[in-house]
């Protein structure tokens, strides 16, 4: 990373730091209703006034995201599952698990959004019981003995927008707040490269002929766009540095899976084993709820 993105990291990751303390948390909130009353806000669900969510979408919400759901079956870039027993993936077939608390549609939608991309950071209180719902039952799941939940890091040019993470302000908290699942521990294992499309394209690597020039959003790229535009931005460090470590990889939405299988190819470089992921919300309709967690027809 640039010095400059590096900077702007190290002044969000302390910004969600001070957030996830109780007093600073406590001055936010009313912070927020001071603002609510000087300058209305509306749900940005419903549109009702006086409220970033009101109480009857606040609600609808929560709720959306009370059954966990795998929804790996429909993101088609995911990588291999890991297969028992061997460090190589798994070439059954079968792709690495992802775990959502919600799907990505109506109410939820919109509170990430505005989570996200509109500094609603109020609205995290209505996301982590869902996040730490899904990450308790996906490291059930896994079996909980020494896993290590590592997010998906932010770019940086995502960080001088935001000025914060808001995926690390979510996980910041839980931890802080003792509600991560039992025998985890939180890493940022993974961060991003200058060695991205450009750069291998540059290289005439194999893959760099298939490689749009970096910059493009995800949104507007199909799926071989999707892939080669993340392919190479991720690394968590020299091969073997993370042998024998047992990951959850986390972000907040799955889509394709391409940013969750560059994320798992970084890892597995370093010599991770990559169990599974976590999102917040997927944008498959619920396929396995987590009452089918081993993936049953």
């Amino acid at each position: 990373m640039c010095r400059l993105c590096l900077s702007v990291s190290g002044a969000a990751a302390a910004a969600d730091r001070f957030r996830q303390h109780p007093w600073p948390a406590a001055a936010g909130a009313a912070w927020d209703e001071l603002a609510a009353a000087l300058l209305p806000a509306s749900c940005v669900v419903c549109g009702a006034a006086d409220s970033s969510l009101c109480r009857s979408c606040r609600r609808a919400v929560r709720h959306s995201g009370t059954r966990p759901y795998y929804a790996h079956d429909a993101a088609e870039l995911l990588p291999p599952a890991e297969a028992d027993g061997n460090r190589q993936a798994d070439d059954s077939g079968s792709v690495l698990p992802v775990l959502a608390a919600g799907r990505y549609s109506g109410g939820l939608a919109r509170v990430l959004l505005a989570y996200k991309n509109h500094g609603r950071t109020g609205l995290a209180a209505v996301l982590r019981p869902m996040l730490a719902g899904a990450l308790h039952q996906a490291a059930e799941d896994a079996g909980r003995s020494n896993l290590v939940l590592v997010p998906v890091p932010g770019t940086g040019r995502a960080l001088r927008r935001r000025g914060y993470s808001p995926l690390g302000l979510l996980l910041g908290t839980l931890r802080t707040r003792g509600l991560l699942p039992a025998q985890t521990s939180l890493e940022p294992l993974l961060r991003h490269t200058r060695t991205g499309p450009a750069q291998l394209l540059r290289a005439g690597s194999p893959a760099g002929a298939l490689l749009r020039s970096p910059g493009h959003s995800q949104k507007h790229l199909g799926r071989k766009g999707r892939r080669t535009n993340v392919y190479g931005t991720m690394t968590a460090g020299r091969a073997g540095t993370l042998a024998g470590v047992r990951i959850l990889v986390v972000d907040d939405v799955l889509t394709t899976g391409a940013t969750i299988a560059e994320a798992a190819r970084a890892l597995r470089a370093a010599g991770a084993r990559v169990e599974a992921a976590v999102v917040i919300a997927a944008t498959s309709a619920p396929v396995r709820d987590a009452g089918n967690t081993k993936g049953e027809s």
